[in-house]
């Protein structure tokens, strides 16, 4: 039994016109799968099932302005090769590849400048590889439709002497342990002296015992001096003086030789 293509069929709506060929051939429905097909004059489209005359071969959309909306091709009511879509002032809006009904290979994507916004992979109908958003500014990964998120490691990174902590480590410690900090502050202030620090001491606290101690033994042998001067002062002062007697006593002795020597 054959089957056969239909007559190029036209037909419209408030938004487009769309110009299209038929198959009546009948498949059977794979998963995963968008199925287009023709009835009651319009275009239907669903997943796991057809119910009319399945588009085939070459399919035009239109902007009532007659400008190309999209273009592409069907094979049994599936999508197949390359796609294109246009914004209707003529610019380039999306390119995409199609395998047996599946989005699989490059895809782009632009705004109504002509600017290229998005940039990635299909596989198998699902996002996979490494997707660019130029308007954003992000790159992300994906694996079979899944979002790829790097695991942030938290790890000391002081086991080389040379580099700080990690950020997380760093934020985490200051906001959880302000108590530690202060109990490291404390150990720091009574940190033991080294050998070194202790000599140096020694050093200091022997040199001024000399000097210190010269002091002591100047002071103390200059005191028994001090003491002896200080005796023999004393002992002068106590002792009569020798000294001559005074003018009248000088004076009254000389008269009282004379009355004598007269009697």
């Amino acid at each position: 039994m054959s089957f056969g293509v239909s007559l190029k069929k036209k037909i419209s709506d408030p938004d487009f016109r769309y110009e299209f060929y038929t198959t009546d051939k009948v498949v059977k429905p794979e998963s995963d799968r968008h199925y287009y097909w023709f009835k009651g004059g319009r275009i239907h489209s669903s997943e796991y099932g057809t119910g009319g005359e399945l588009l085939h071969d070459e399919f035009f959309k239109y902007y009532h302005s007659n400008q190309l909306a999209e273009a592409g091709k069907f094979k049994n009511g599936i999508k197949e090769g390359y796609w294109k879509s246009w914004f209707e002032n003529g610019t380039l809006q999306s390119k995409a590849y199609w395998n047996d009904g599946q989005l699989d290979g490059s895809y782009y994507a632009y705004d109504e400048t002509g600017n290229l916004v998005e940039e990635g992979r299909y596989k198998n109908n699902k996002k996979h590889g490494r997707w660019i958003n130029h308007t954003k500014g992000d790159t992300l990964k994906y694996k079979h439709g899944e979002l790829v998120v790097k695991k942030v490691k938290v790890k000391d990174t002081l086991t080389n002497g040379n580099k700080k902590p990690g950020f997380f480590k760093r934020l985490f410690s200051k906001k959880d342990k302000p108590e530690e900090k202060e109990v490291n502050k404390t150990q720091q202030q009574v940190k033991p002296k080294s050998a070194v620090q202790q000599a140096g001491e020694q050093d200091k606290q022997s040199f001024f015992g000399r000097l210190f101690s010269k002091k002591d033994k100047a002071d103390k042998t200059k005191q028994p001096k001090q003491q002896k001067v200080k005796k023999e002062k004393v002992k002068k002062q106590s002792q009569p003086k020798d000294d001559k007697p005074g003018f009248f006593k000088r004076l009254f002795g000389k008269k009282d030789k004379k009355q004598v020597s007269n009697g």
